[in-house]
């Protein structure tokens, strides 16, 4: 007992060493099934008290004085917060959403596929067939998607799209979904495609857990800066894992 509490500034540290097989078992198990809160969060609160301990223990050994236990302790923390950097990166990015669950396609609601994406594809669009004006593709990886629409004679502007979850009418990917989904467009007389494979991104959700969302296409003039709903499609979405 005496020589533990001789030497009870490692016992952090110790802590620290399996929190970090912790964290890379963790990311282990999440990469083969869905996580559980409870286990996340307990990781969670086990990484923040390491965090605590370790500067504590070197801060104490410093006001006593025992400069060597205490240069050790604090060399100990900074590695500890380095390795930890990366599991930490690791969860904050692949910890499971789970709107997708909390937002589950109604029963009999019928939802359009992004089509696969091929450059080389030509379908035909009618002008007379409105369903056909916006088209959704799939991308690189699930929640990145591409939009090609049609449309009539319009003034100069701009075209973006706007998204929300069908049941809740909650807006997604708000911050940015406007700005990135964004093309300048010139005067047009006739019928014919504004947009051609633009990029945008759903954030909300994981992989593999879809959900409906309202596709919205507007339009805003680029003299009088009045914004009209010019088209809306429902889709099956997924988020984007970053």
């Amino acid at each position: 007992m005496k020589r533990l509490l001789k030497y009870w500034y490692i016992l952090p540290i110790l802590l620290a060493c399996l929190m970090i097989v912790a964290c890379l078992m963790y990311m282990l198990m999440i990469q083969s099934m869905k996580s559980s809160m409870v286990i996340e969060s307990t990781v969670s609160v086990l990484i923040l008290i390491v965090l605590i301990a370790l500067p504590i223990s070197w801060v104490i050994l410093l006001i006593n004085k025992q400069w060597k236990r205490s240069f050790f302790s604090f060399l100990a923390t900074i590695l500890v917060v380095c390795v930890l950097g990366f599991p930490l990166s690791f969860l904050a990015m692949e910890s499971p959403d789970g709107f997708g669950k909390d937002h589950p396609i109604p029963d009999g609601l019928e939802c359009n596929l992004p089509l696969v994406d091929d450059s080389c594809s030509t379908a035909p669009i009618d002008s007379i067939d409105t369903n056909n004006y916006l088209v959704v593709w799939n991308s690189f990886q699930g929640g990145v998607y591409k939009y090609d629409f049609y449309y009539g004679p319009l003034p100069a502007g701009e075209v973006f799209l706007r998204c929300f979850e069908v049941t809740e009418n909650i807006p997604l990917s708000e911050d940015e979904l406007e700005e990135s989904s964004k093309v300048c467009i010139d005067s047009t007389k006739s019928f014919t495609r504004m947009v051609e494979k633009k990029e945008f991104h759903i954030y909300e959700g994981d992989w593999g857990d879809y959900y409906a969302a309202r596709v919205e296409v507007w339009y805003r003039n680029g003299t009088t800066k009045q914004e009209r709903k010019l088209l809306e499609k429902v889709y099956r979405v997924e988020g984007w894992m970053r």
